[in-house]
């Protein structure tokens, strides 16, 4: 409502009212929307997300975990025993989670903004269709969903060592023989690779960190690691401190130049290191997207159902509803880590 007594408005009374029933509010025709983060993880994982089709499992991915065959050595002759068959394939099955947001459009929306609207309500409602969606999907790539069957997998129970979550894709981690489906579950501060226990990061400490993954992975780095913003903020605190800005010989400085400081990715050993609001606290997350995958549906990748007349219900209105069908899949989950007690966050 109009605020009386600011700038030229007169204090409240019978002239500020007089003013308020016969003036037009200036009005600035474009909606700011306060509240959301974005997710530059979820961005990523959708920019490589992988479609996925209807049946029982909608992912299923047949994944080796011990050899199949045996080599020995053999002399002069060439003799050689005879091979063994051994079973090595498991099937890992996920079901895609599906997550909807019903739409209302009533009957007094339709007749009032049918004109003179300076914000259109249904716009701005099927904008938030998609913040609150991606949101949702952002927030879930980082918690732990496994006490709801209807939601989807996270970066928690891809990388987990059994620890946690001791079933994942249907396969038991801890069971006998099956050592190679378990992920890097790392504790920051115990000594995990061989070095003094630390609190906080340095350049020098992730690359130690990064190079055991690395190997624990069996050679194959991961393609980038996602922290929380305060505890990215306390690493980059360790490059600020040996930045250098270099002039040139001959190149002219003015107020318009710009000295770039800090840096909003990292990259150590070859890998970026960014951070994420939705990232927990204390953990963070190498990822390597080669093995691991959105899966979308292709029947409900956020699809729209159109609006459908409410009348059979005995009411004058619309209603329609947004779907989408997903999971985040880990093909191989010692691919890479959830690292987890990280001290000394800046915030």
């Amino acid at each position: 409502m109009p605020l009386p007594g600011i700038g030229v408005a007169p204090q409240a009374g019978a002239l500020y009212n007089e003013l308020a029933a016969t003036t037009r509010r200036a009005f600035v025709p474009r909606l700011f929307v306060q509240i959301y983060y974005s997710s530059p993880s979820l961005f990523y994982m959708m920019g490589n997300a992988q479609r996925a089709a209807g049946g029982l499992n909608q992912v299923t991915v047949p994944m080796q975990a011990q050899s199949m065959v045996q080599g020995q050595w053999t002399g002069y002759g060439g003799g050689f025993n005879s091979p063994v068959i051994t079973p090595g394939i498991q099937n890992g099955q996920w079901n895609l989670a599906y997550w909807v947001v019903p739409v209302p459009l009533p009957f007094g929306e339709t007749i009032i903004q049918a004109t003179d609207r300076e914000i259109s309500l249904l716009k701005a409602r099927m904008n938030d269709v998609r913040a609150i969606t991606t949101q949702n999907m952002a927030s879930k790539l980082f918690s732990n969903n496994s006490a709801n069957p209807l939601q989807p997998n996270s970066f928690l129970d891809a990388f987990d060592n059994g620890t946690n979550f001791p079933t994942y894709g249907g396969i038991s981690r801890n069971a006998a023989g099956n050592s190679a489906f378990k992920g890097q579950y790392i504790n920051a501060n115990a000594n995990a690779w061989g070095s003094a226990a630390t609190v906080g990061f340095t350049r020098s400490t992730m690359s130690t960190l990064l190079q055991y993954i690395t190997t624990q992975a069996g050679g194959e780095a991961p393609t980038f690691l996602v922290m929380n913003p305060g505890d990215y903020a306390t690493l980059n605190q360790d490059f600020i401190g040996v930045e250098n800005i270099y002039v040139n010989p001959g190149a002219t400085y003015t107020m318009d130049t710009n000295a770039r400081s800090s840096f909003p990715n990292l990259n150590v050993s070859g890998i970026p290191i960014f951070s994420d609001y939705f990232c927990p606290k204390g953990s963070a997350f190498a990822v390597n997207i080669k093995y691991t995958s959105m899966y979308l549906s292709e029947d409900a990748a956020f699809d729209f159902s159109g609006f459908y007349s409410l009348v059979p219900l005995g009411q004058i209105g619309q209603q329609g509803v947004a779907v989408v069908g997903y999971d985040i899949i880990c093909a191989k989950s010692v691919s890479g880590a959830w690292i987890y007690n990280i001290g000394g966050a800046a915030f």
